[in-house]
């Protein structure tokens, strides 16, 4: 499907249900250091998260009508993570395949941007902001690129071991 093919409507579903991919594998990611006690805090699952934005209705059409503070409070957590995570995908697999044939150099295939934020609940401080983004190469998804991203963030957030 070419992106002159897709409506307005196709397109907000696409992102929204990318967004929701995103934060799967983002608690999926702190799921795994929990559970290894690397975490000093407790994660809200992205199930309880979705209903209490939802029954405050609060949706991804107008999330951004809301400080920080005002989702911790919605949410009832001391603090909340918002950010943005953007993918491209500069050349195709087959094309990397090909300069890697030809010149032994296979090309970058994916890319993505993290800009992650923490805010406190109480004074809707900004305690942490990470902003970092990385190349992928053949094979390289986008929950490979959030596990590199969310490694390399973890070094900088003070809530890990």
């Amino acid at each position: 499907m070419q992106m002159r093919d897709i409506s307005t409507e196709q397109l907000g579903e696409m992102e929204e249900s990318e967004g929701q991919s995103i934060q799967a594998a983002m608690y999926s990611w702190v799921l795994k250091r929990e559970k290894r006690g690397y975490l000093t805090v407790k994660v809200q699952s992205p199930t309880e998260t979705n209903a209490k934005l939802k029954k405050a209705v609060v949706n991804y059409a107008n999330f951004e009508e809301f400080t920080p503070a005002e989702l911790a409070n919605i949410l009832d957590l001391d603090a909340v993570v918002v950010g943005t995570f953007e993918t491209n995908k500069p050349m195709s697999e087959a094309a990397s395949v090909a300069l890697g044939v030809l010149v032994g150099f296979y090309g970058i295939t994916n890319e993505a941007v993290l800009n992650m934020s923490i805010f406190d609940r109480k004074e809707g401080d900004l305690l942490v902001n990470y902003n970092k983004a990385v190349s992928g190469s053949m094979g390289s998804s986008t929950e490979n690129l959030i596990n590199v991203l969310m490694r390399k963030a973890s070094r900088r957030i003070a809530y890990t071991k």
